[in-house]
């Protein structure tokens, strides 16, 4: 197997895990709170979103393993599934498939950060 798309060590792969959920679980309140109680920078929510799932998609593809695209698939999912919580139970929020794509977005560019530096690795 190619050095880039070999998994991490284990101990490296259980770091990623362990930071992927407590950033996931961070990522879900933030979602689910008033808008106005976010706190951060004022700038688009759309670069949020993106920011905040590129950010998460790190260690989710490091636990996943280089070149393995069902890390931007699940993360996609879940973006989507926090959107319709957003609609569903928040009386303070609501579901935007815009939200959805900057998600998407977000998580294929920290997929592929990850995956541009794996292919430096070495044997």
């Amino acid at each position: 197997m190619k050095p880039a798309l070999e998994p991490y060590p284990q101990p490296v792969r259980r770091a990623a895990l362990v930071i992927a959920l407590l950033l996931a679980l961070g990522i879900a309140w933030l979602s689910m709170v008033p808008g106005s109680t976010v706190p951060g920078p004022m700038i688009s929510d759309k670069i949020r979103h993106f920011g905040a799932y590129a950010t998460l998609a790190i260690p989710v593809a490091m636990w996943f393993g280089p070149g393995r695209f069902a890390a931007v698939l699940v993360l996609t999912a879940y973006g989507a599934g926090l959107e319709l919580a957003q609609g569903l139970l928040s009386a303070t929020r609501q579901a935007s498939v815009f939200d959805a794509v900057a998600n998407a977005l977000g998580a294929s560019a920290g997929y592929l950060l990850v995956w541009f530096i794996a292919r430096t690795r070495r044997a």
